[in-house]
């Protein structure tokens, strides 16, 4: 797994995208990637993925936190009340 300060290799897809914006400008129907780039462009994904799935979860631990910060407990005795002196 990816240490938080390394940089996820974004350069496969936006090398797809670029060829799906081509293909699309030439009103082409089909694109074929070589083993070699699906197999970066996979790794690519993965890695995004994988953040984004750590990212949700950080964000979901900081919702409780903040959540269980604002949740105030209330107990009351009832002390005296309704007793007439």
């Amino acid at each position: 797994m990816q240490s938080k300060s390394s940089k996820i290799q974004t350069r496969p897809i936006e090398d797809l995208l670029g060829r799906i914006r081509t293909l699309r400008q030439q009103g082409q129907k089909q694109i074929i990637l070589p083993a070699a780039e699906a197999d970066k462009l996979a790794d690519s994904l993965t890695q995004v993925l994988a953040r984004l799935v750590h990212v949700q979860d950080e964000i979901i631990d900081a919702l409780k936190t903040a959540k269980e910060a604002q949740t105030m407990n209330i107990e009351m005795d009832g002390g005296t009340f309704g007793d007439k002196e």
